[in-house]
């Protein structure tokens, strides 16, 4: 029982400081506060579940300084793995890419964060832990129990409360990828329809032109049959002109109206989610459009 009472405070301490680091890192690349977690309270309950494994797995050879890392890197690179997987295949969408990192394993984890994790977990074992440990041997049990249903009370209100907007998350981002969808049709539409009616409509004035060259190298004795036949053929030329503007002026307008409604729909659905997406930039990325953002920064 005193056991997992400790396991129970570990988990509660390393979610705090989890979010915490995430929130100095983010602060450090970005410059600005970035809530970095799912839940909307100060904690990443990740970070306190790959620490209880650590801690409950390898605590038995703590005292070998090469197991000790190898085993952390493995252990916590398995969950972040599982865990960036098991969103992706839920959400269509990554919570966090490291496709622009080498020998990167389907954007999930990579060699570089294994070595941080494996470092991190060894600096936590060897001096964080033991700190950690004493300070909770300290507090007054009862003290002690009542901060930790406080805490655990927070918890679980805030995953019940979060719980809907995820799964809202979900369905939206479905209805995002058909909307982006829409978008890029209507767009390749506009574009088509504009450069077909210009491409006639440039034909047409080339072979007005040609007409008329023609007809003035005819002979002097039709020169005025011959400026009638051109002053009609331009008007029909002004004519024609006119009506293919006009049908790519409305063809135009109907697409864009489209284009904007669809775009304005598109812009209610992520803001409604503004904390998630600001706190994992990968979300608002489809994976063709995430490799496009990847392949710019590299």
């Amino acid at each position: 029982m005193e056991y997992f009472y400790d396991l129970l405070f570990y988990f509660a301490i390393y979610s705090f400081a989890g979010w915490c680091g995430e929130v100095v890192f983010a602060t450090v690349r970005h410059g600005k506060f970035v809530n970095r977690g799912m839940l909307h309270g100060a904690y990443c309950p990740i970070y306190g579940f790959g620490l209880i494994t650590v801690i409950v797995c390898l605590t038995p050879i703590k005292d070998s300084w090469l197991l000790l890392f190898a085993g952390s890197a493995v252990l916590t690179t398995v969950l972040e793995f599982i865990t960036g997987f098991v969103l992706d295949k839920l959400f269509g969408r990554r919570w966090w890419d490291y496709s622009d990192k080498k020998f990167n394993i389907g954007g999930y984890i990579c060699p570089q964060f294994t070595v941080v994790w494996g470092l991190a977990c060894l600096l936590i074992m060897k001096v964080v832990q033991p700190a950690i440990a004493f300070a909770v041997g300290l507090i007054w049990k009862p003290v002690g129990i009542a901060a930790l249903c406080l805490f655990y009370a927070a918890i679980i209100t805030d995953v019940i409360l979060t719980f809907p907007e995820v799964k809202k998350l979900r369905n939206e981002i479905r209805l995002i990828d058909d909307l982006e969808k829409q978008l890029t049709a209507v767009s390749d539409a506009i574009g088509s329809d504009l450069s077909d009616k210009t491409a006639q409509a440039v034909e047409f004035t080339k072979e007005h032109r040609i007409t008329a060259e023609e007809m003035q190298r005819k002979a002097d004795m039709f020169k005025a049959k011959l400026e009638t036949a051109s002053d009609s053929a331009k008007q029909r030329n002004s004519e024609r002109l006119s009506e293919l503007k006009g049908n790519a002026s409305e063809r135009r307008e109907e697409l864009t109206a489209r284009f904007n409604e669809l775009n304005e729909k598109l812009s209610e659905l992520k803001a409604k989610h503004k904390r998630l997406y600001k706190a994992f930039p990968s979300l608002k990325y489809g994976r063709k459009k995430l490799k496009k953002v990847i392949s710019k920064k590299k």
